[in-house]
C-alpha cells in the first residue's frame, strides 16, 4: 500500500471516528428517550435501562424523596440490629403520587408488621416510581435498592408493566454504553411496533394489554421476575410478587366480567422455589369490593388504588406473609 493511500486511509477513520465520536456526546446531552413522566420530582437517568428516575431530596404534592432517591425518610446501611427490611419495587402503584405518606402500602404494611411485632423493627422501603415497567423495577433494585440488605423483595405487577417493544434492549456492551446505538436501535423498534400495532387494531386498554403480554413481550417479563428471585435466592431470601387488578372504567366488576382473568394466569403460572404469588384480585372479592370502591376516582378513569384499597391489600400481604412464613414467626 502506498504511503499516500495509507495516510488518506487513516484521515478517514479518525474523521470517522471524530463524526461519532461528536454524535455521541451530542446524543447523550440532548436526546432522552420517551416514556417520562413529567413532573418536577423526576430527572434524567443517566443508567440506559431506568430512561428517569427521582430527584433525591425533591417534593411534590405529598411526595417527598430523600438522598437515595426514593421515597420516603432516608435509611441507614447497614441497617440496624433487630431489624427486618423489606423493599417494596413497583410503578405508580407503589409510590401513590397523590397520597400523603401515611396512606401508601409500604407505609400501612410497614405500620401493620410493626404493630404485631415482638422485638422486631419492621421497616418497608418505598422503591415506586411512575411509568416504571419490570425492567426498570428489576434494575432499580440492582442498582439502588439490594445495598439496604433486604431481607424480602416484594414486587407489585400492574397489567401494564410489560415492557412496550420500542423500549426493550438487549443487554450488550454497545446498547449500555453508547446513546447513538440506543437512538437508532429504538427509532427501528419503535417504527416496527407503530407498524405492527396498527396492523393489528390495537386500540381500547383491552387491546394494549393483551397485545403487551402476548409471549414475545411476556416471555422477558417472566425472566426478568425470576431473576429478581433469583436475586432474592442468593441472599437465601424470597420475593413476593403482587398482582394488582386493574380498576378503569374499562372493568365493571372483577367477576365475571373481569376482561383481564388470562392475564392474571399468567402472571401465576410464573414460579419458582424462591418466590411467591398472591393476587388481590382474590381479595378484593372475597370482600365484595367493586372497580368503584378501589379506585381514587372511577368516574373520571383515575384507577389507582385509593388508601383503603391499599389497607387492604397490606392486610391480605401480611397475613400471606405470615402463611408462607416470610417473616420472622
Amino acid at each position: 500500500m502506498k504511503r499516500s493511500t495509507l495516510i488518506n486511509l487513516i484521515v478517514t477513520l479518525i474523521s470517522i471516528f471524530a463524526v461519532l465520536l461528536t454524535a455521541e456526546i451530542i446524543m447523550r446531552f440532548a436526546w432522552k428517550m420517551g416514556g417520562w413522566v413529567e413532573r418536577p420530582i423526576y430527572q434524567r437517568s443517566f443508567n440506559p435501562y431506568l430512561r428517569y428516575e427521582l430527584v433525591p431530596g425533591e417534593n411534590f404534592s405529598a411526595t417527598s424523596i430523600n438522598a437515595d432517591g426514593f421515597r420516603g425518610r432516608d435509611y441507614q446501611v447497614p441497617k440496624g440490629p433487630e431489624t427486618f427490611r423489606i423493599i417494596m419495587v413497583g410503578d405508580s402503584e407503589t409510590l401513590s403520587v397523590k397520597l400523603p405518606d401515611k396512606d401508601t402500602l409500604p407505609y400501612q404494611l410497614q405500620e401493620l408488621l410493626n404493630q404485631n411485632s415482638e422485638g422486631i423493627n419492621y421497616e418497608v422501603l418505598n422503591f415506586g416510581v411512575e411509568g416504571y415497567c419490570t425492567f426498570q423495577e428489576l434494575e432499580m433494585l440492582k442498582t439502588k435498592g439490594l445495598k439496604y440488605e433486604p431481607d424480602l423483595i416484594i414486587l407489585n405487577y400492574v397489567l401494564n408493566d410489560p415492557e412496550p417493544g420500542e423500549y426493550y434492549f438487549q443487554k450488550n456492551f454497545f446498547i449500555r454504553h453508547s446513546a447513538l446505538v440506543r437512538y437508532f436501535t429504538f427509532r427501528i423498534k419503535k417504527r416496527l411496533i407503530k407498524k405492527e400495532r396498527k396492523a393489528l387494531g390495537i386500540d381500547t386498554e383491552i387491546d394494549n394489554y393483551y397485545y403487551y403480554h402476548q409471549p414475545k413481550y411476556f416471555d422477558r417479563v417472566k425472566d426478568a421476575i425470576l431473576e429478581m428471585s433469583e436475586i432474592a435466592g442468593d441472599s437465601n431470601h424470597k420475593l413476593l410478587v403482587v398482582i394488582f387488578p386493574t380498576s378503569s372504567i374499562m372493568v365493571k366488576d372483577f367477576r365475571a366480567n373481569y376482561p383481564y382473568w388470562p392475564l392474571h394466569e399468567l402472571v401465576r403460572g410464573i414460579k419458582s422455589k424462591n418466590m411467591a404469588t398472591i393476587d388481590l384480585l382474590d381479595e378484593f372479592n372475597r370482600l365484595n369490593l367493586t372497580p368503584q370502591e378501589v379506585s381514587i376516582d372511577y368516574e373520571y378513569d383515575e384507577s389507582h388504588k385509593n388508601p383503603h384499597a391499599l389497607g387492604v391489600a397490606a392486610e391480605y400481604i401480611y397475613r400471606t406473609m405470615k402463611k408462607e412464613r416470610l417473616i420472622p414467626q
